[in-house]
C-alpha cells in the first residue's frame, strides 16, 4: 500500500538520513537514503518482523552506504 509507505518515509527519513551522513557524509548521505527506500519498497513484502522495522531500513541503509565507500577509491 503506498499510503502505508508514505507513512513510513515521513516517519523514519530524517532518521535515516542522519545514519548515512554519518556513514558517507552530506553530500552523498540524500541519494544513499533514496536508493535505500526503493529496495525497501521492492523488500518490504518479504519483512518478516523478527526485528524492529527501525532496525530493518536503518541495516539497508548502511548496507547502500557501505556499499557506495567499497565503490570509492581510497585515499592515502
Amino acid at each position: 500500500d503506498t499510503h502505508a509507505f508514505s507513512s513510513l518515509v515521513r516517519r523514519y527519513h530524517r532518521i535515516l538520513l542522519s545514519v548515512a551522513r554519518g556513514m558517507v557524509g552530506a553530500d552523498e548521505a540524500e541519494a544513499i537514503v533514496q536508493e535505500s527506500w526503493l529496495k525497501a519498497y521492492q523488500a518490504i513484502s518479504g519483512f518478516e518482523g523478527r526485528a524492529k522495522l527501525r532496525t530493518w531500513l536503518t541495516t539497508i541503509v548502511m548496507n547502500e552506504a557501505r556499499m557506495h565507500l567499497r565503490k570509492q577509491p581510497h585515499r592515502e
